[in-house]
């Protein structure tokens, strides 16, 4: 990556001679018919888009666009990424990212940010002066003069967004612009997007950079390349035209296409069907279980008397073994070697640990069978989290049986692994691919937990945990239950589960490019990351460019196929998403992104009034009419504003409404935890996770409250 910034001397100096006419410029023609426009630096047009220059600081800006792709009638949007390497972000070791994953790609993200600097907007106060939408009045999206827009190029409907900067940058002339979509959006589909009448803070007009406005103002240009261009514009400008948008005061538009979700789910439903396949099942949408259960080994199986735990009666430790698609092998670091459909190539057998807990409340006599689980852990965390008195609580309470595994790829074992990824980002695919490899291993745990043959047919799972006494596990259904990380990854594993059809999502998200500069854990890992790629104008593009090897593990690549629309041979699912206001891990804008995408509805009222001042709450998710309600929803839980201690003096507890810039929230308690600690939450959750389940309203008729808040 190659950064260069224009010298201002240098800048008047060729203004004073292009001006006197000691410079030739690049227009032919008439003269005075068309501006006079500087001659364009096409040294790297073959890698880095000219339309921003001369001045934009930075290759690959703006981002996501189609100058980076070629057509392609092999693939299902008719184009392919075509980055070039060397045009891609590079660390302090001046290694440049590889760009070939991102070119197996058949388009862009379907959430990543859409990334550019412009000259003139160098803090917040520049993009409130020029209009732009902000993140809490996302409805202002359809205002007729809004500045930043995002149009679907074959509907010519306007998408709803938000536009911000990048708060995180400590130097005005390395501020992104940053524009969000608020919704996901469609799969092979090409979008526009466009500025227009761009001012500073102090109200001045932000002039459109000249490499523009070759093609906004018609002038004429002997350099090829930019005349090669232009026939591609004008169809942009025509169909700006037909949504309302004239030529006159736009600063910048361009476009891009999103990637098919074939292409983004092609690799997790390949491996989960051919190790299904294997089993003998062949149809995963009837929601059956057919075939032969994952072979498995119990390692371990703890008693425990009720005054070592009152909840849990035993505890089994094994593996299931899980057909492995990573070389060299399932470990940290591994990666797929796809074949010549992209599909991931199988390479032995991977033995995944698991943990199950089994209930007091299944284990007495008379009990009936309890209901079979899986649990999704918290960031690197492990399948120990299930020993946790919250979820031991909640399984003996609610007769569940709980099953979890490593979500390996973000797991405990990965962070050494993970702090080299961070070093150098040529390897991220060791990530997602990992994590991709986790989901599989918790489908194939989930199965053998509710197979005839499975785990129900091992002592260790009957009464008394012997063979004589009855199962304690309901195999009829399977139900999924996540937190923190659980709850973003579980959303990614809901859409291709064909064994569950009811997940719980706890303080959840999507889109990791949001996630990481508004999250408290991710100090840590920045700790590494920013060291090794100090150019902070370019940590917005890595966040935008890597979400699109996120999305095949990430929920933001799946969030469309997730409920009602799914994805080829599995059935349709029902989520309820909890989430906790306020969250210092979690941003709530991203739950809320997710709720939208994936067509939740939400108890009402959502927040007591003033508690979120300026902001429309959940912007365009349907509140629920009636209890019981039989769809998806979210929640919001709230531990309350920031206040006295009443039982400790000079101490306050509670929390403030999440910041509205991209930074964490790091003011009050951290209400990360509060939803799963609730008893009426559980009990929603206990009544969602059920057959012909339904969310009931334990909320009354006020919001929902956590961590000991009852309200104002």
């Amino acid at each position: 990556m190659r950064r260069t910034r224009p010298s201002p001397l240098g800048n008047a100096l060729m203004a004073c001679l292009i001006g006197a006419g000691l410079v030739a410029t690049a227009g032919v023609g008439s003269a005075s018919a068309k501006p006079n426009l500087p001659q364009i630096d096409l040294s790297e047009a073959d890698r880095c888009d000219f339309i921003a220059s001369p001045g934009n600081p930075l290759c690959l800006l703006p981002f996501p666009n189609d100058y980076y792709t070629v057509r392609d009638r092999s693939t299902r949007t008719g184009r392919r990424v075509n980055l070039h390497t060397e045009a891609m972000p590079a660390n302090v070791s001046g290694v440049h990212i590889d760009a070939a994953p991102y070119n197996l790609n058949d388009g862009f993200s379907p959430g990543q940010p859409i990334v550019l600097r412009v000259p003139g907007i160098d803090g917040p106060d520049d993009l409130r002066a020029t209009g732009a939408v902000p993140i809490n009045d996302i409805g202002s999206f359809k205002r007729r003069r809004q500045p930043i827009v995002l149009i679907d190029a074959e509907t010519g409907k306007r998408m709803p967004i938000w536009a911000e900067v990048d708060s995180n940058a400590t130097s005005p002339e390395d501020v992104a612009v940053e524009i969000h979509p608020a919704t996901n959006l469609h799969g092979r589909h090409r979008y526009i997007v466009a500025l227009r009448n761009l001012r500073t803070a102090e109200g001045e007009e932000i002039p459109a950079p000249p490499g523009f406005r070759y093609y906004r103002d018609e002038v004429p240009s002997e350099q090829k390349p930019i005349e090669d261009r232009r026939p591609h514009f004008e169809r942009i400008f025509r169909t700006l035209k037909r949504a309302g948008i004239g030529r006159r005061g736009l600063y910048l538009a361009w476009d891009f296409t999103v990637a098919s979700d074939g292409n983004i789910a092609n690799r997790l439903l390949h491996m989960r069907d051919d190790a299904f396949a294997e089993l003998g099942d062949t149809n995963l949408k009837n929601k059956r279980v057919q075939g032969n259960s994952p072979a498995f080994e119990v390692e371990s199986v703890s008693e425990f008397t009720p005054a070592q735990n009152p909840d849990v009666v035993r505890e089994v430790i094994g593996t299931v073994s899980v057909p492995c698609y990573l070389v060299p092998d399932c470990s940290p670091g591994g990666t797929f070697r796809l074949d010549g459909k992209q599909r991931p190539i199988r390479n032995g057998t991977w033995e995944a640990n698991f943990r199950c807990i089994i209930p007091r409340s299944a284990a007495g006599v008379g009990a009936g069978s309890a209901r079979a689980a899986i649990y999704g852990h918290g960031l690197f965390g492990s399948d120990a989290e299930i020993r946790s008195d919250l979820i031991q609580g909640f399984a003996n309470d609610h007769n569940f049986v709980i099953c979890a595994t490593p979500e390996i790829g973000m797991s405990v074992n990965d962070l050494p692994n993970t702090a080299g990824i961070l070093v150098d980002l040529s390897r991220f695919p060791e990530l997602t691919d990992r994590v991709q490899q986790g989901l599989l291993n918790e489908l194939f745990l989930g199965r053998a937990l509710i197979h005839p043959g499975g785990l129900s047919a091992h002592p260790a799972f009957h009464v008394d945990g012997t063979a004589g006494t009855p199962s304690v596990i309901d195999t009829s259904r399977l139900y999924y239950e996540g937190n923190s990380q659980g709850g973003i990854l579980g959303g990614a594993l809901t859409a291709v589960a064909p064994d569950f059809t009811r997940a719980v999502l706890g303080v959840p998200g999507m889109r990791f490019s949001l996630l990481l500069p508004r999250a408290t854990p991710f100090d840590q890992f920045a700790a590494v990351l920013f060291p090794n790629y100090p150019d902070e104008l370019a940590r917005p593009l890595g966040y935008s460019l890597t979400q699109m090897l996120w999305d095949r593990s990430d929920p933001n690549g799946y969030a469309r196929r997730m409920t009602t629309r799914p994805l080829p041979d599995t059935p349709k699912h029902k989520v309820l998403m909890a989430v906790a206001f306020g969250d210092h891990q979690v941003t709530n804008f991203a739950a809320d992104i997710e709720a939208r995408t994936i067509g939740a509805s939400t108890h009402v009222p959502i927040l007591d009034p003033g508690r979120w001042p300026g902001v429309d709450v959940l912007w365009n998710v349907p509140a629920i009419k009636q209890y019981p309600f039989r769809g998806s929803a979210i929640v919001y839980s709230d531990i309350g504003p920031v206040r006295p201690d009443p039982n400790d003096p000079g101490e306050t507890i509670g929390t403030p409404p999440p910041p509205l810039e991209n930074i964490p929230n790091r003011e009050g308690e951290d209400p990360h935890g509060a939803p799963r600690g609730v008893p009426a939450a559980l009990e929603m959750a206990n009544q969602f996770l059920a057959p012909g389940g339904r969310i009931t309203n334990v909320c009354g008729d006020s919001p929902c409250y956590a961590g000991g808040y009852a309200g104002p």
